[in-house]
């Protein structure tokens, strides 16, 4: 019996939850988009966001107010972006609570102690400068010897 407890203990905490979220990567200009890294196009920082949404688990596996990767970009950091008038978010990072599955668990058990939750996601806001923005080089002097 005992030996069946410590498998089924182990079997639990070597789970994993896997949790993602599709973003736009596309800079023609169409949605907001979003990348970890920096981009080749000449562009203006409109400066950094951080944003964050902070709930609870219920039974150790509801999410009511939504802290998963997907509300932390689709819910709360493309729409910063888009107040602050910037075409995109560069530079990416991103922070999420996770629970291992027995403590999930236990948190169903003991369902009036709600599992703190909370997601945050750190970018930096960019405008494109398209060619039409961009400031016209200056005419070589001219030299007359």
């Amino acid at each position: 019996m005992r030996s069946l407890l410590a498998l089924v203990l182990v079997a639990l905490t070597g789970c994993t939850v896997v949790n993602t979220t599709t973003v736009p990567s596309d800079r023609s200009g169409r949605e907001v988009f979003v990348t970890a890294g920096d981009i080749p196009e000449p562009h203006e920082s409109l400066g950094m966001v951080q944003a964050t949404r902070s709930g609870v688990l219920l039974f150790g596996f509801v999410d009511v107010v939504g802290t998963d990767l997907d509300a932390g970009f689709k819910d709360v950091l493309i729409p910063q972006v888009r107040e602050m008038g910037g075409d995109g978010a560069i530079n990416v990072r991103f922070r999420q609570t996770q629970y291992l599955p027995v403590t999930k668990v236990l948190g169903a058990i003991f369902f009036f102690i709600p599992l703190p939750s909370s997601v945050t996601v750190t970018a930096e806001v960019v405008k494109l400068q398209r060619r039409a923005e961009l400031p016209a080089a200056s005419p070589a002097p001219v030299v007359s010897r």
